[in-house]
């Protein structure tokens, strides 16, 4: 007697849906999945090369190549997802025995993705007029009011102060001789040593116009806050000061008069951190730099806790961002909080410089 199996129409509707499941489930995570992978994806490389464009530009400059700037304007991604399966079920049913065949064939599934990515020259008049701008001393306040410290602040961005030098002529290409720093640097470590305790602070005057630094009364820490009156030549008795535009050196114990540097200015201030293999001063590819006795000039003595950049034959092993330029690697090493710190304030200021000409975009497509 023949057996008529029940089962035939529900097994081929199960395994259609399992089939149809997998390709339907393998679509969904793939789909908002490209966003989780993808979108840090060309974060981290736009944020990687942009620092590296930094750092190489930064070493142009001591070797008195000519710099240049792009921005990477708009990334477009397209994403194509193609799938297909094929097969086959045989259900064969006999008095003694029940036969069930599923043969599944070529199944495809894949995801081709097509990035486009726009350049932009950072150039034009607009652009080089703010790199030769000295900077607007609110633009200071509002970065110690972000959390920047004042002598980092103050390092990279003022010149002068009440007659003080910092360094200026270190500020265009590599000087012979060193440059005068030392009662400026003093001053600003000494302001950073009482902004860590919060005995002095930058910020508006009381009338809401002008900026003000004031001292708070402290009598553990007042050997320090005179001595900063005294290298500024401030009146010993006042604990609040305003804060001028000028540089002539005449200022009145009663106001601090600073000349703040240009964008371009502050870049070629922290090139000097750059240490270049001693060949290439050898070769006089970069500017020697002595003192009065003769003697080579470290930098690092108007730098020290501020920038260091590195240089090495071999490629870096432990470094935060490395370009190779003129046979050498160039970095600054992962541990070096400081120069970091120092290098996302210069990215950031860079940034309220950044502006793109108009029409001069470049567009680089990247096929399947």
């Amino acid at each position: 007697m023949g057996y008529s199996h029940p089962m035939p129409h529900r097994f081929l509707y199960l395994t259609c849906s399992l089939s149809a499941a997998l390709l339907l489930a393998g679509c969904t995570a793939l789909g908002p999945g490209t966003i989780s992978t993808s979108r840090p994806a060309y974060n981290q490389a736009v944020q990687r090369s942009n620092d590296q464009e930094l750092l190489l530009n930064l070493v142009r400059i001591l070797y008195r190549d000519t710099t240049y700037f792009t921005t990477v304007e708009r990334i477009a991604a397209s994403y194509e997802f193609n799938r297909s399966v094929s097969g086959s079920l045989n259900w064969q049913s006999a008095a003694d025995a029940v036969s069930r065949t599923l043969s599944i064939g070529d199944a495809t599934l894949a995801l081709n993705e097509q990035p486009t990515v726009f350049y932009a020259p950072v150039e034009g008049e607009k652009f080089v007029r703010q790199m030769l701008t000295p900077m607007n001393p609110d633009l200071l306040l509002l970065l110690v009011k972000s959390g920047w410290s004042l002598d980092r602040v103050f390092s990279l961005g003022v010149q002068e102060m009440n007659g003080l030098r910092n360094a200026p002529s270190a500020t265009g290409p590599t000087p012979a001789l060193e440059p005068i720093f030392r009662d400026f640097k003093e001053a600003v470590r000494l302001m950073r040593f009482l902004q860590a305790r919060g005995l002095i602070e930058l910020g508006k005057q009381s009338g809401g116009e002008g900026l003000e630094l004031r001292f708070n009364a402290s009598e553990e820490f007042t050997q320090e806050a005179q001595r900063i009156k005294k290298i500024l030549g401030l009146d010993v008795g006042r604990n609040a000061f305003a804060v001028v535009a000028g540089s002539d050196g005449q200022t009145p114990g009663d106001r601090i008069a600073i000349s703040t540097r240009p964008l371009m200015s502050a870049l070629g201030y922290l090139a000097q951190g750059i240490q270049v293999p001693e060949l290439d001063l050898e070769a006089g590819r970069v500017q020697r730099t002595r003192r009065k006795d003769g003697q080579t000039f470290d930098w690092q003595e108007l730098l020290d806790g501020v920038f260091l950049v590195r240089s090495s034959l071999e490629p870096p092993k432990n470094s935060s961002v490395a370009v190779q330029y003129r046979g050498s690697y160039f970095y600054i090493s992962d541990s070096d909080l400081d120069s970091k710190s120092t290098f996302v304030l210069l990215n950031q200021l860079m940034a309220l410089n950044a502006t793109t000409s108009a029409g001069m975009g470049m567009n680089f497509t990247f096929g399947k």
